[in-house]
């Protein structure tokens, strides 16, 4: 191996090692009614709303049909599925 093309490859995989690499296991933390964006928005973890659900919202993601949900509105939080905030839309 040449030195000009070492130095490269070690170049590239310096570089690369310092690129953050995001868990795809981790879970998510669940949102407390009390987190300032959840307040922001009035999230609470129980509907008063009829027919209105964080599981029947169309910003709901992930597995639907699970107590809690992930959000496109709360990113690495996942809400309950019987909540709602002021931003709830039909799916």
């Amino acid at each position: 191996m040449k030195r000009r093309d070492f130095l490269k490859l070690s170049a590239a995989t310096t570089g690369a090692a310092l690129i953050p690499v995001h868990n795809l296991y981790a879970q998510d933390e669940k949102l407390s009614p009390d987190d300032p964006q959840a307040k922001a928005l009035n999230y609470v973890e129980e509907s008063e709303k009829e027919g209105q659900r964080c599981d029947n919202c169309v910003h709901a993601k992930g597995d639907l049909e699970s107590e809690w949900v992930g959000c496109n509105l709360f990113p690495n939080k996942q809400v309950k599925a019987s909540g709602w905030c002021n931003v709830w839309a039909e799916r």
